[in-house]
């Protein structure tokens, strides 16, 4: 086993692919493949994932690429929203920047440790002028406590952001979504997130976070953004995102 490799645990009947980050020991530091999930495991646990089944995982996630243009791509009209995505996975940030670019919504992707968020994200709202931010990679939850947030993996780089976004500006100016997989949706929201994960500490997937930015972009600026709406239009769970009642930044042109 090595960096780089794609691999999936045993322990979990082989649940999720992930890629090894790092390895320190026999312990290797996983991120998901197709979920915004990072766990921990004994190289032991690993078995490596053959190409067969890395092809069918690929052509289903294009598959699910395309349904999400479709889904959305009729519905967008006059001057949409503007995206900041600040995600600390730079597959899954081209990824989502793709889905933006097929929908023809101005945003600015950059490639960040989570720990930088917080220390970057004024100097570049300042120059890109987004009304909506995404702060995103991957999180987990280790089940000892739902209320302490050292149980979390990034939970807290997350809240450090909200806040010093919340600093400048209001919950009407920037919507922001923010967390990963199994992040304190509770705490998000209490620091000032619009939108965040996970209720249930459920695991999302890589769109699922731009499908929030699509969403707040292309609701009328006289409309709240209808959460059901998410659940419609991608795989994600009930549960998986929530937040609190708030206007999209799609505004009519007028003649």
């Amino acid at each position: 086993m090595k960096k780089g490799d794609i691999v999936a645990r045993h322990s979990y009947h082989y649940d999720i692919i992930f890629v090894i980050h790092e390895i320190v020991g026999n312990v290797a530091v996983l991120q998901g493949v197709y979920v915004r999930l990072v766990a921990d495991a004994d190289i032991s646990d690993l078995k490596l994932v053959d190409e067969g089944v890395l092809s069918r995982y690929e052509d289903a996630d294009l598959s699910y690429q395309k349904s999400i243009i479709e889904s959305y791509k009729d519905k967008i009209s006059h001057i949409t929203g503007k995206i900041l995505h600040l995600d600390s996975d730079a597959t899954y940030l081209n990824k989502c920047l793709n889905l933006y670019k097929e929908l023809n919504i101005y945003a600015y992707g950059v490639a960040l440790n989570e720990e930088s968020f917080y220390l970057k994200v004024i100097e570049l709202i300042k120059r890109v002028r987004p009304n909506i931010v995404i702060l995103t990679g991957h999180d987990s939850y280790n089940n000892k406590g739902l209320t302490d947030l050292n149980n979390y993996r990034n939970t807290i780089n997350f809240i450090k952001a909200v806040i010093k976004i919340r600093e400048y500006y209001s919950l009407d100016d920037i919507c922001i979504y923010a967390g990963a997989c199994g992040s304190n949706f509770e705490a998000l929201i209490a620091a000032g997130a619009n939108f965040a994960s996970s209720i249930d500490r459920n695991n999302i997937e890589a769109y699922d976070p731009a499908i929030v930015g699509i969403l707040a972009s292309i609701t009328p600026i006289t409309k709240t953004i209808d959460i059901e709406s998410l659940y419609n239009f991608s795989k994600m769970n009930k549960g998986s995102i929530g937040g609190v009642e708030t206007y999209g930044k799609m505004r009519l042109l007028i003649k």
